[in-house]
Parts: structure tokens; C-alpha cells; sequence
């Protein structure tokens, strides 16, 4: 069993009492000899009076050291052992040839008077001991020394107001006192040992060597022949020892665990102070010192350096989808991953949330930065290590330069911002800051003020695309699309403003919005008595996780009247990352009855596992694949496998940006059941897409009378 250095250090005291004590009985009289030229009262009145100072310095530490730090422990110690140190002086001072003696009563108030001393200290020890400890306060001082004096002068009257003893009485009592102090002892040291059994603190281990000493000290008294001998002497010297181990566990309790503990408080508060608890990088206030740090030498000697601000592509569709508990695994591994690559480990940090900087020192020129850039982006060609899985991620970085991109601390992490901002428009990439880059930044954030605005005054509208049946060449759905008319720059097109909804959270009631008054819109359509097709409403990820989005569906679907299973759902590929809470929700909407689609299908995290676990109707092929159908053999092929699988597992496939009669055709051969495209139509107001609805109304009803 493995021990730590202090329970070694115990059981080497252990060893050497044992041996010191074995070595005094084996010695036999040949010790007696050089004491016999030693006046042994005065050593005995030497070793006392120090036994006496030990005592008075355990008085003094819990009695006046850290007084609003007092435990029960050090209290009741203080205030036994100056009861102890008295006694025993009075104890000293009483003997043969000492100011108290008196020949008529001989040495019996010395002998009865250390009885009474080591009787109350190993009774006093197993009690404190024996107790739990918990603060006190400081006036129960006042309280606890009382009984010392009263103890003290109760015994001092006892023995020295006797004119005579009964020594034959006294003789037969001492075996008692004897053992009761050798079993207090014991007694003690077990139930120190029992009590701190799980952890076994320095303190508690220094006062049992205190109490192994002072058990032998008894033992060899035991074995002498009375005040004087040589075995009361070393007797004399083992009790001072016990009794110095005793005020060092005492000061380990008051003053070294008590330092300990506050320097690690503080170390702990240091490093949390300047380094990221998650991550265990050095964090924005180290950061900020660090790159002041550079500024003053850089501007001593003329260098440069430059900071790489690096933000992870999607992180909180990452967290959204998968859950904060994964993303904090993926944030540690982005660490890991910095730290084991970089130059100088020291110079990565975590600003919080997805965002890391690196601080390149010293740099000989803008290209050196860059192409620290690149190899940045390149990091994450491999996938992560997240818990028990592998993810893929990319990261954007924006370079500032000191002191071309500013120069102050401010300026030049306003503009390593704004250049990695102006990565993210491409992701997996990075950008050094230019000045045009802060008009880009400032429109930007007008315009997700607009946006705050935008529903309430009215500037959202919604359009609808067509979903045509190939092989009938009739309408069977329409997707709702989203359109923002600004007052001043006029229509906003989705990719710019859909991203900033997601990240500031206001495609919620976006969303919410688009999906109420899109079902009110296709149920008025049916209630013209227009043949019925499915309408399909994009769901976004933070949509998607809501606890009560099938609540607040089933209350739209009540409100507006449209059946269930004329909505169709637009989820995308990165909703499936998180399996179990995906497999879940989609049952839920299912038994909404409403429909599942993929949308952008083959572009996110792909996987036939969860088509096949999945309730899903309906795959849609993203018209990147489309787009080069007829010219490139791989789009193609995997536009031909996808149609095949979707066929083999009876899900529908709807292919997306449809442009020409060679796409249909195609499509058509692989017996791709749905299209959508300019082809067939663009995305239309209410009003224009009516008349394409009452137009393949008539369409149908001229094929059933031709039939």
C-alpha cells in the first residue's frame, strides 16, 4: 500500500522511540554511573521548566494567534496544557532540595501533583480528540480558562494543605494512574488514526508521534525507581519531546495548513484569473497584457508581430444540434489541437465562446503571418476527437499586423475581428484586415439592427416556388420561400440576412411567423377549392431544437385549419448530428402527421444510418449536384445514386435548382419523382402562384375528361 512522505516520517519516529526506549533498558546501570557526578533535581528542574515553556507557548498560539480562525481543538488544547505546564512546575518546585519542599510531608505533593498532571493531560487529549472540531468563538477563550484555574488551585490546596499521607495508600493507587495514563494515551492515538482514516493530514500525524512519546515517557517512568532516577530523567526528556511534537502539530493546525491553504487559494485564484477554466488556456486579461507587452517592444526596437483570430465555421449550429455538453468536448479538443501545433504553446488563448488567438512574436515580415495563417486553417483538415466520436470542422481566421492594422490594443483587436469576420463570409479560409473592411462590418450591424425592426414594420413577404410531378407534369407542393423588402437598400437576399437570424436568435419568431401565415395562405388557397398539394416550410436548427416546436406547430395547424399532412417539413442534414434527440423529435412530429423532407441533401452530415432509423419522406438533392448533371460524371453519378437508394428505401427525391429540359430528362430517366427549378418557375408572389395553381387546376381537369 502506497504511503505519502508524512505517515514515512511517523513511522520512522515510531522506530526511532522504540529503539531509543529498547536502548535505555538494555544499557542496564552503566548509565548510572556518569549521572551519579550530576545533581539530577536540578536536570529534573531543567526539563520541567522547558516542559513548562511548551506549554505556555501552546497557551500562547491558541490563545492569541489567528484569534477569528479558533477551532475547538485549538482551544481546548491551549487551555489543558497551560493547566498541564503549571502542575508540572508545581510539580518541579515541590521535589527534594526545591523551594516547596517540606521534610515533615516529604515528596509525596511532588509525586501526587505529577499524577494529577499526566492524568489530565492523556485524559484531556482523548477527549479534545475524541470530539469533532468546528470554530468557536473568540469569547469562549474567556470561558475555557476557568477551568484551568480552578483545576490548578483545586489541586495545589489538595496536596500542600495535607500535614501528613498515608504513603502505603498512595502506593497502592499509582499502578492505577498508571495504566489509566498508558490507556488515555492509546486511546487517543487510535481514535486520531480512526477519525482522519480516509486522509491522514500532517497535523494529525505529528501529534500522534507527540502521543507515541508521551506514552514511552510513561512507560520508562514506569520502570524507574522514583524522582531522580535515571529512567524519570529520560522519562523527563521523552515528555519534552512529546510535548514539542505536540506544539508542532498545533502550529501545522494554526498557522503551515491554514498558509498552505491560503497560498493555494490565491495560486487558484492567479490562474483562474488569467487562464480559461474550460480550456485551461490563458484568457482575455493575459492576452491583453501579453499583446501590451509586445507593443512596448515592439515600439523599443522597431519589431512586428501579428494576432490570428481564430472562429470556428458553425459552432453554434455545432452546439445547438449536438448539445453544450458536446461542444465544450469539441472546444477542448480545438485546444489541444492549437497548443500541440503552434510554435510557442504560451502564445494560444481562449477569448471566450468559440474564439482563439494566436500571437505571433517578433514576425519578419506580412508573409510569415500568412502563411502562419494558412497552416492555422489547415489544423482542421483532420477531423476532431470529441468524446467518442470524430468530427469535422472548419475554422475562420482574420490576421492584424502591428503597427500597420493599429496601434493601440483596441484598434488592433477591433480590426483581427473584422478581418475574420470578412473570412466567414467563405469559411474554411482567412483574411488579413484592409480598411474597407470596417464599412463592411458597420453595414453589417445596421443591418442586423434593421432586422430587430423588420417584422413589426411589415418588410418581410413570402414568395412560393413550385415542387412539380415529373411524370405527370402536375403541381404537387410548393415551398415557401422567405424575402426581406429594406425601405433603403431594397431586397435583401436570404444568405445575408437568414445567418445573422440564426446567430442572434430572431429566426425564432422569423420562423414562427413565416410558418403561421404560409399555412393561412395554403388553407385559403384550399378553400377556393384548389386541388390540395403539400406545402413545405423550412425548419431552422434552432427551430428544430425547442423543447415545445410540436406545441407551437399543432397550435398553428389548429389556429389556421390547414390538416397536418399538407405540411411538409424542410429540415437540413446537420439537425441529424445529435441522433437520439433527432430520432425523438422527428417521432414527435410525425405523430403530428405531418411530413419530413431533407433538404440540401449530400451536402451535411450524410449518413444512410439514419435514413434508414429516420422517419423521413422525402429527400431533396442540392442543386450543386444538379447544376452540372449533364456535363460532369460525378454529380451525375451521384445524382443517380442518391435516386436509387431513395427508390430502394420508398422515399420520395425531389431534385432543387432545375433549369433546363436536359436536367427534366435526365431526372426523369432515373425516375426522380419531383422537381423544382426556373425551369418551371421561379419563386412567386401569393397572387402569381395562384394563377400557376388554378392554371394546373384546368391542367387536370382537361387530362380526367380526355381520360
Amino acid at each position: 500500500m502506497w504511503i505519502n512522505r508524512t505517515e514515512l516520517k511517523t513511522v520512522w519516529t515510531v522506530v526511532l522511540a522504540a529503539v531509543a526506549f529498547a536502548g535505555i533498558q538494555w544499557s542496564g546501570g552503566w548509565l548510572q554511573t556518569p549521572l551519579d557526578s550530576l545533581d539530577r533535581y536540578a536536570i529534573h528542574l531543567i526539563l520541567e521548566s522547558l516542559a513548562f515553556a511548551v506549554c505556555f507557548a501552546l497557551l500562547i498560539l491558541g490563545w492569541m494567534v489567528f484569534v477569528p480562525t479558533l477551532c475547538r481543538h485549538r482551544l481546548m488544547t491551549a487551555a489543558l496544557f497551560s493547566a498541564v505546564g503549571l502542575l508540572g512546575l508545581l510539580h518541579a518546585i515541590s521535589a527534594p532540595s526545591m523551594p516547596l519542599y517540606e521534610g515533615a510531608v516529604g515528596d509525596t505533593p511532588s509525586v501526587l501533583l505529577e499524577w494529577i498532571a499526566e492524568s489530565t493531560g492523556a485524559v484531556g487529549l482523548l477527549v479534545i480528540f475524541s470530539l469533532g472540531n468546528a470554530q468557536v468563538k473568540p469569547q469562549t477563550r474567556i470561558l475555557a480558562i476557568i477551568p484551568v484555574l480552578v483545576t490548578v488551585a483545586v489541586a495545589a490546596a489538595f496536596v500542600f494543605r495535607a500535614e501528613s499521607w498515608n504513603v502505603s495508600l498512595i502506593d497502592s493507587i499509582e499502578p492505577y494512574q498508571q495504566i489509566l495514563t498508558l490507556l488515555c494515551y492509546a486511546a487517543t492515538i487510535f481514535a486520531l488514526l480512526y477519525r482522519n482514516r480516509v486522509e491522514r493530514p500532517e497535523s494529525m500525524l505529528t501529534i500522534v508521534q507527540a502521543l507515541i512519546w508521551l506514552l514511552l515517557a510513561k512507560l520508562e517512568k514506569m520502570l524507574g525507581s522514583g524522582l531522580g532516577s535515571p529512567q524519570d530523567l529520560f522519562g523527563e526528556g521523552f515528555k519534552l519531546i512529546g510535548y514539542y511534537f505536540l506544539l508542532k502539530g498545533i502550529y501545522f493546525v494554526l498557522i503551515e495548513e491554514p498558509h498552505r491553504r491560503q497560498k493555494k487559494a490565491e495560486a487558484r485564484i492567479q490562474y483562474m484569473a488569467y487562464h480559461d477554466e474550460l480550456t485551461a488556456l490563458p484568457n482575455r486579461r493575459l492576452f491583453s497584457e501579453r499583446v501590451r507587452s509586445e507593443m512596448t517592444q515592439s515600439y523599443k526596437d522597431g519589431s512586428r508581430f501579428a494576432l490570428l483570430w481564430l472562429d470556428i465555421d458553425r459552432f453554434k449550429t455545432i452546439n445547438d444540434s449536438m448539445g453544450h455538453s458536446f461542444g465544450d468536448q469539441l472546444l477542448v479538443s480545438i485546444a489541444k489541437r492549437l497548443t500541440a501545433n503552434v510554435n510557442s504553446p504560451d502564445n494560444v488563448f481562449r477569448l471566450g465562446g468559440d474564439e482563439f488567438t494566436v500571437l505571433l512574436s517578433d514576425i519578419r515580415d506580412a508573409n510569415e503571418a500568412e502563411e502562419e495563417a494558412q497552416r492555422l486553417v489547415n489544423l482542421f483538415d483532420q477531423p476532431l476527437r470529441a468524446g467518442p466520436s470524430a468530427f469535422h470542422i472548419t475554422g475562420s481566421v482574420g490576421l492584424a499586423i502591428y503597427p500597420e492594422d493599429g496601434q493601440t490594443l483596441d484598434l488592433l483587436l477591433q480590426n483581427a475581428d473584422t478581418a475574420m469576420y470578412g473570412a466567414k463570409e467563405s469559411r474554411n479560409g482567412w483574411k488579413r484586415y484592409e480598411t474597407r473592411m470596417n464599412q463592411k462590418a458597420r453595414e453589417r450591424l445596421l443591418l442586423e439592427n434593421d432586422l430587430r425592426i423588420a417584422l413589426e414594420l411589415g418588410q418581410f413577404r413570402l414568395v412560393y416556388q413550385p415542387l412539380v410531378d415529373l411524370s405527370q407534369d402536375y403541381l404537387v407542393g410548393v415551398e415557401v420561400l422567405l424575402r426581406w423588402q429594406h425601405p433603403q437598400k431594397g431586397e435583401i437576399p436570404p444568405s445575408e440576412f437568414i445567418p445573422l437570424c440564426e446567430e442572434n436568435g430572431f429566426i425564432l419568431p422569423l420562423g414562427e411567423w413565416v410558418l403561421r401565415n404560409a399555412c393561412q395562405q395554403m388553407k385559403s388557397w384550399h378553400d377556393l377549392g384548389l386541388p390540395p398539394i403539400v406545402l413545405s416550410v423550412n425548419l431552422s436548427i434552432r427551430q428544430f431544437r425547442q423543447h415545445d416546436l410540436c406545441a407551437r406547430i399543432e397550435k398553428i395547424l389548429s389556429e389556421t385549419g390547414l390538416p397536418p399532412r399538407w405540411l411538409e417539413l424542410e429540415i437540413t442534414e446537420s439537425i441529424m448530428a445529435d441522433v437520439t434527440y433527432a430520432t425523438e423529435m422527428l417521432k414527435q412530429l410525425k405523430k403530428l402527421g405531418v411530413r419530413i423532407s431533407i433538404d440540401d441533401f449530400g451536402t451535411g452530415y450524410s449518413s444512410l444510418y439514419y435514413l434508414k432509423r429516420f422517419p423521413i419522406d422525402k429527400l431533396k438533392i442540392d442543386r450543386t449536384f444538379v447544376d452540372e448533371v449533364l456535363t460532369d460524371r460525378n454529380d451525375a453519378a451521384i445524382v443517380s445514386g442518391i435516386s436509387a437508394m431513395a427508390l430502394s428505401l420508398e422515399i420520395k427525391v425531389t431534385a432543387e435548382g432545375v433549369e433546363n429540359e436536359g436536367q427534366v430528362a435526365f431526372l426523369k430517366e432515373l425516375k426522380c419523382q419531383e422537381a423544382q427549378g426556373y425551369y418551371f418557375s421561379k419563386p412567386v408572389p401569393p397572387d402569381q402562384f395562384q394563377s400557376l395553381y388554378e392554371l394546373d387546376k384546368s391542367k387536370r381537369e382537361s387530362a380526367a375528361a380526355n381520360g
